[in-house]
């Protein structure tokens, strides 16, 4: 059984919680017959089946906290979000502590005000871990690796949450299998596989095809993407991530004919730019470059919202790095120059090499 984040809206007003379900589409269809509307499910097939710890809140709550930590980021969302919820407290603690100061009651007064700040320096401290996952998902962007490697080994001792270790031994498979040391890589994320296998078919593949991928191994990563497909039982989610990598690296048809397949209202709303996406690779690939541009742009365009966020920074550098190309076909240099360059930090790490020559060719001074 999976929990799926959701946002929606009954009867007009907005409403986010949490729905238990054994697939997207079953997930959609009770909150439908709950009487919601425009259903916009939050998390992957793959992050809805991990053990979900709300960190003592209601389902409630922490579907808003998840909604709003997704397009905000750092300590100024962090306090924003807190004092909104908690005004009512600070107004109260802070007006009964200025009546204790005036009474000479300093005792009482400084035991008024360490809820609110009890309450604050927790939150702080538990956020604390979420930043300093954050900057690692940003060393991992810019290529910066040995920082990374860093910051998983402290992360590691402080974070006991098995979803996140989890993610923490992927994420190091992959750095490891682009350093080369695909053996290593391998050892780290074998130790998961029954766990993941238990957790949903197709799980272990998936993860599989991510270090692949940072291998820049295709063929490799083609063989495990098709795999997690197969094994997830026709999840929309995991077929468009398998349809992105053959656009990319496969059959632009069999790409396209995954589409033709896909339910986009059982895809997390993060997902909705990666359909553009796919299309724009296709197109590219067949040499419709006019076609190519204007799905790309929709893409790039769909995910800017979420440019704050590290964890879609290379994709959204290789959606404009794909823009880029395309422009490239079309010979409109300085329009491709201004697609790339604001990405190319993260896009030469992460963008394909044959996609990196293209670029450098055609605009000789990016770095």
């Amino acid at each position: 059984m999976a929990r799926f984040i959701y946002r929606a809206k009954a009867d007009g007003r907005p409403v986010c919680g949490i729905q238990d379900a054994g697939s997207a589409a079953e997930a959609i269809a009770l909150l439908e017959a709950r009487g919601l509307a425009g259903i916009h499910l939050q998390n992957h097939l793959l992050n809805a089946v991990m053990p979900l710890d709300t960190q003592g809140l209601s389902d409630t709550q922490y579907a808003c906290t998840y909604q709003y930590f997704q397009q905000h980021f750092g300590w100024r969302a962090f306090f924003a979000m807190f004092f909104r919820r908690t005004w009512g407290l600070w107004l109260g603690c802070l007006g009964l502590g200025a009546w204790m100061a005036m009474n000479g009651d300093w005792l009482w007064m400084a035991l008024v005000l360490a809820a609110p700040l009890g309450m604050l320096a927790l939150g702080a401290w538990k956020f604390r871990d979420a930043q300093a996952f954050n900057a690692l998902l940003a060393d991992i962007a810019r290529g910066e690796w040995l920082q990374a490697q860093a910051r998983i080994h402290r992360l590691r001792r402080k974070i006991h949450d098995e979803s996140v270790a989890m993610e923490l031994d992927v994420q190091q498979a992959c750095l490891l299998a682009r350093q080369g040391d695909m053996a290593q890589a391998r050892a780290v994320l074998d130790v998961w596989q029954p766990v993941m296998d238990l957790l949903m078919p197709g799980m272990f593949a998936a993860h599989l095809g991510r270090v692949f991928l940072a291998a820049r191994d295709q063929q490799q990563v083609l063989t495990y993407y098709r795999q997690s497909m197969e094994q997830a039982d026709g999840d929309a989610a995991m077929a468009l991530d398998c349809a992105l990598m053959e656009a990319r690296y496969g059959s632009p048809a069999r790409a396209h004919c995954l589409l033709l397949d896909l339910d986009d209202a059982t895809l997390p709303e993060q997902g909705y730019a990666f359909v553009p996406w796919v299309t724009g690779i296709i197109a590219l690939r067949q040499g419709r470059n006019a076609d190519a541009v204007d799905n790309l742009q929709q893409a790039v365009t769909g995910l800017q919202p979420l440019a704050d966020n590290p964890a879609v920074w290379p994709s959204l550098a290789m959606m404009a790095g794909d823009l880029a190309c395309s422009l490239l076909a079309l010979e409109r240099i300085e329009q491709a120059d201004q697609a790339a360059r604001p990405v190319w930090p993260v896009l030469s790490v992460h963008g394909d090499p044959d996609q990196l020559a293209a670029l450098r060719r055609a605009i000789p001074d990016l770095p």
